[in-house]
């Protein structure tokens, strides 16, 4: 019974940690890497979608380092408050590959969305401080 609730309490930090992740994707040969100040991926192929959501404090400002390299394909990136894509605050679409910064001014729950179409390379959205 202990050990039951070990497990249970360990799942919950581990959700609380990693936040709300939702995804439906296929990848070739590649590496998954979340955490709850990034989210990040390698592969040699990737198909399908991954979104996170991360929270800005009143009176916080966050910065969003994104990485994208891209060899092949097509992918796309969204950052939007609410999951309102059509009032992103950042939107991409074919990105090549880029290094930039989207800053978060506004307090709310954000989405970071990446649709990929059997894209080569990776990505890396990464909020920690």
């Amino acid at each position: 019974m202990k050990k039951t609730i070990t497990i249970v309490i360990i799942t919950f930090i581990m959700m609380f940690l990693i936040g709300c992740t939702k995804s439906s994707y296929v990848i070739i040969s590649g590496q998954d890497n979340d955490s709850s100040t990034q989210m990040s991926m390698t592969y040699e192929q990737f198909s399908g979608y991954k979104e996170t959501q991360i929270k800005v404090k009143d009176g916080e400002e966050v910065k969003v380092s994104v990485k994208i390299a891209t060899a092949g394909g097509t992918i796309d990136a969204y950052i939007a408050k609410d999951n309102n894509e059509s009032t992103a605050v950042y939107k991409g679409n074919d990105i090549k590959t880029s290094n930039f910064t989207v800053t978060l001014k506004e307090a709310g729950t954000y989405t970071i969305r990446v649709d990929g179409d059997k894209h080569t390379g990776g990505y890396l959205f990464n909020w920690g401080k």
